[in-house]
């Protein structure tokens, strides 16, 4: 199923992203924590900085064949961008600010992403067209 955002929330999205291109921004303290954690599940090397995990969240957004989802709340909506890192498929999510969640690689993406209620909106360049 794939999820027709309204104009609002197709603006909202596009500057989402494009802020999220050019600047990725953390919670206070989250990067730190996320990045921890990453290493921990060991889904990044024990070595790696939070510049390579941002490199990673990085390459993800930035890749225009890469594809799209938006979790609706009530108070507000959270997207995610779908993509490869090397041969692990990751999940990176942000809020409409633009503002990082998380980004990992789920076992499964797809059960993940259903069961959680994320709806497909379409690949990164159709969003980019929108703005």
């Amino acid at each position: 199923m794939q999820k027709i955002l309204s104009r609002e929330e197709q603006s909202e999205l596009a500057e989402a992203l494009c802020s999220i291109c050019q600047n990725i921004q953390w919670k206070m303290g989250k990067d730190i924590a996320h990045l921890k954690k990453r290493k921990q599940m060991g889904h990044i090397p024990l070595s790696a900085s939070l510049w390579n995990y941002e490199k990673i969240i990085s390459d993800i957004v930035q890749n225009d064949s890469n594809i799209l989802y938006v979790y609706e709340t009530r108070i507000c909506n959270f997207y995610a961008a779908r993509g490869f890192v090397q041969e692990s498929e990751w999940l990176v999510i942000f809020g409409p600010s633009g503002v990082m969640e998380t980004a990992f690689p789920p076992e499964d993406i797809d059960d993940y992403l259903s069961k959680r209620g994320f709806i497909f909106v379409g690949q990164i360049k159709e969003v980019l067209k929108w703005t």
